[in-house]
């Protein structure tokens, strides 16, 4: 071949690879990224993806899963967004807030899975990562918007959501860019001249690998309607997708506004006017992370979701919270599509087969296994003082009520109101202060009841103590004349002194064996006296942020790994405020498993919930209380385990009818854990069982 041929091919060829760089950087077009479909060949030769599939037959899986941690039995966040704009909101995120989460989810080790890999289980996630799920609703122009370049020719807006995860997922490709956007009639048209681009704007998201979903054809809450009109909303907005993207199989549908239809089915498949839909998925509005979709619990007909957006300059976003919160329980991958690997505990939990190689290894020092969390969510117990404990004759009696009733768990105080301790405590402050004693022998009932199957909770009060506030002096809340507040029974719960000392006997709690720590008195002083007191830091007019900053703190350093609850008032789910008293549950609520309201009805005043003699109606005390309280904390994640009355104050007395009422309206809120509160730890077991 003569040199000029060479040249004149070098040159086509150099040609053309500038050529590929330059489209691929979007010179030529709008840029976009070419992925591989399932189906495409990638391998260079026919034998190469089997040299693939021998050197993973080669790879020890379980060494493997057990480095890198894989629990594929764990659960998966999918947020969902609405607009995207430029003010921030509680329906809306910014552009630079939405990059912030997708750098927060990459720097945390998740990638992105489209909701149909998910729904089918085909989720190819690398080694140590996990699986998160981009969702999107009611189309607003944000999500997807077009504009004009200085040519005049259309490009993706780059704050438009597509256009930050497509600039994002080219950025760190491992990462993916993928998302599922569930839309209502010509998506994406919430800014009128946007409307004419509605059907490129889904032959886009089909060609760049994103999915679409069904929200209703009118943005329609379905459990207002009857069935044909339900079926039409759903076979309507099917009929416009196809109408812009012919043969598209819409796989999953999104719920309006919680509008549930009493025919649940036909949110997964009806026809209507001869068109027909039929749903992989049902996704929920929120809140909650879901399951593995190998887990048997997994319904992929009611997925939850987590709605991302700002919670305000201190408190950060929705999405930070609940990856801290879900931290101890995600799916972390193993590597391999062709197996499911967890640790040995979360056995019970596997679903159906798969059509993959089941994969256990051991793990040691596991905290938080299935089984744990189950007795945790159904824990129902007393409360026992360190004083009663301390008689063995006493112990043995409440040992024996949990085998005589459906209790199953024992509340121990390990620090109460007078601020001692029943045990000798090996924190160095509580013995320089001589806050221990020697009552018990904590460590061995703790294992005691472990091996009983009892759950534990230690009680640790934390800012009424008389012990460290005598001996601290420092430490004490004084009036503003300079004398103690309340006999000198209060310490500074805005001192940082205070909060590390309450930290380090939880930490000893949990060394100790016990299941859940559970702190109380985490409030300021109440009364008049008590607003104009002393305090270390200008307390202002927002007192719950610094319980939020010591809950917050305590939850730093003990990790989520560890039961961590709180008991608080029960009528500060009827306040606006904090009462100054510093406790607000949805403030609280994020760096909590659980809180216990004292919901006490001899402690309501005459007309709450609308009654005369609140202690009098046990029963609807209890079930509107725990009505205002799962809604002030269904954001946070954080569960509900009220403590009731077993005790009388007042009239009537109480006795089986009015404990039972208690229980019977907690379980009737969807609740199966309580406390039972007697200050004379004295309870009567015909009381108590069903």
């Amino acid at each position: 071949m003569s040199r000029s041929k060479l040249l004149g091919i070098a040159v086509i060829i150099g040609v053309l690879v500038i050529m590929g760089v330059l489209y691929s950087q979007g010179i030529f077009g709008t840029p976009f990224f070419v992925e591989r479909t399932d189906d495409e060949d990638i391998s260079d030769s026919p034998g190469e993806e089997n040299d693939v599939d021998e050197e993973k037959k080669e790879v020890d899986w379980k060494e493997v899963a057990y480095e890198v941690g894989a629990n594929e039995l764990g659960r998966v966040p999918v947020f969902v967004y609405h607009a995207i704009d430029d003010e921030e909101g509680r329906w809306t995120r910014t552009p630079e807030n939405f990059r912030n989460d997708l750098q927060e989810l990459y720097d945390n080790d998740y990638v992105l899975v489209s909701m149909s890999d998910y729904l089918k289980g085909n989720m190819d996630v690398p080694g140590g990562k996990s699986p998160a799920i981009l969702t999107f609703d009611d189309s607003t122009t944000g999500q997807f918007r077009l504009i004009e370049d200085e040519e005049g020719n259309l490009k993706v807006d780059p704050d438009c959501a597509i256009g930050i995860l497509k600039d994002f997922g080219e950025k760190n490709p491992e990462f993916g860019h993928t998302a599922t956007f569930y839309i209502n009639s010509y998506p994406f048209s919430s800014e009128p001249e946007q409307r004419q681009y509605w059907k490129k704007k889904l032959q886009k998201l089909d060609e760049w690998g994103f999915e679409i979903g069904n929200h209703t054809f009118n943005h329609t809450n379905l459990g207002e309607l009857d069935p044909e009109e339900i079926k039409a909303e759903i076979a309507d907005l099917k009929a416009h997708v196809l109408e812009a993207v012919p043969d598209y199989e819409i796989n999953s549908f999104a719920i309006v506004q919680d509008g549930v239809p009493d025919d649940y089915d036909l949110l997964i498949e009806g026809e209507s006017e001869g068109v027909t839909y039929e749903h992989d998925g049902v996704v929920k509005w929120a809140w909650e992370d879901d399951y593995s979709p190998f887990h048997n619990d997994f319904d992929p007909h009611a997925i939850d979701r987590i709605q991302v957006y700002d919670e305000g300059a201190e408190e950060g976003s929705s999405l930070t919270k609940w990856l801290d919160r879900i931290e101890h329980r995600r799916y972390v991958s193993d590597g391999n599509n062709e197996t499911i690997s967890f640790p040995s505990e979360w056995e019970e939990e596997l679903g159906e087969d798969f059509g993959k190689e089941v994969i256990t290894y051991e793990k040691e020092n596991l905290s938080r296994t299935p089984a744990k969390e189950k007795q945790a969510s159904e824990a129902k117990g007393m409360h026992v003082t360190y004083y009663s404990a301390s008689s063995e004759t006493r112990w043995e009696n409440f040992i024996n009520m949990v085998d005589d009733t459906q209790m199953n768990a024992i509340q121990l105080d390990l620090k109460d109101e007078s601020g001692y301790m029943g045990h000798e405590s090996t924190v160095e402050l509580a013995q320089e202060i001589g806050a221990s004693k020697n009552f018990l022998p904590a460590e061995e009932m703790v294992a005691d009841l472990q091996e009983r199957g009892i759950y534990s909770i230690a009680r640790i009060v934390v800012f009424r103590d008389p012990v460290l506030a005598e001996e601290r002096p420092e430490y004490m809340v004084k009036r503003k004349d300079g004398e103690p507040l309340g006999g000198g029974n209060w310490v500074d719960p805005t001192n940082k002194e205070v909060w590390e000392y309450n930290l380090e006997l939880a930490r000893e709690a949990y060394e100790m064996g016990f299941d859940e720590v559970q702190y109380d008195y985490i409030r300021f002083p109440e009364g008049h006296a008590a607003w104009e007191a002393e305090y270390k830091k200008d307390v202002g007019e927002k007192r719950y942020e610094f319980m939020n900053d010591f809950l917050k703190y305590v939850r730093k350093e003990i990790g989520w790994d560890k039961r961590l609850s709180a008991a608080v008032f029960g009528f500060i789910s009827v306040a606006q405020d904090d009462l100054k008293i510093g406790q607000r549950p949805e403030q609280m609520g994020p760096y909590l498993d659980y809180m216990s309201p004292m919901v006490y009805p001899s402690h309501y005043s005459p007309g709450n919930y609308g009654l005369d003699n609140p202690n009098a109606h046990p029963y609807e005390v209890v079930d509107e209380s725990m009505a205002e309280f799962h809604e002030l904390l269904e954001k946070s994640g954080c569960k509900l385990r009220p403590w009731l009355q077993a005790f009388t104050l007042g009239s009537p007395s109480y006795g089986r009818e009015e404990i039972r009422a208690q229980i019977e309206a907690t379980e009737k809120n969807g609740i199966d854990t309580w406390l039972l509160w007697n200050p004379r730890t004295v309870y009567n077991k015909d009381e108590i069982v069903p």
